[in-house]
């Protein structure tokens, strides 16, 4: 049994609108997990969770190795192929007086 610890990331902006995963922590019996959740909006029902992962702290690392991967080659293969990337935006910070 899990009970979700108010832990939750807000989910980065994504170019599909209709689409999100959150990140969250929660607490079992057998420790603290992170929980993903993807959803996808439905027009009259709003944010609909379509599936949710539970992963431990080993998993997270195999995880995020496996994304870094990910990412690194699609990237390249969009490079190869002549696309674009988006510059990084800056945002500008308020000025002290």
């Amino acid at each position: 049994m899990f009970s979700s610890n108010n832990a939750t990331l807000q989910p980065q902006q994504s170019p599909c609108e209709d689409r999100k995963v959150e990140v969250s922590i929660a607490s079992g019996d057998d420790g603290e997990h992170a929980v993903l959740r993807y959803s996808t909006w439905t027009e009259g029902l709003g944010w609909c969770s379509q599936k949710t992962i539970r992963l431990d702290g080993e998993q997270l690392d195999d995880i995020h190795r496996a994304l870094t991967v990910a990412r690194h080659r699609i990237k390249r293969h969009r490079a190869e192929a002549g696309e674009t990337s988006e510059p990084g935006k800056v945002i500008q910070m308020p000025t002290l007086a």
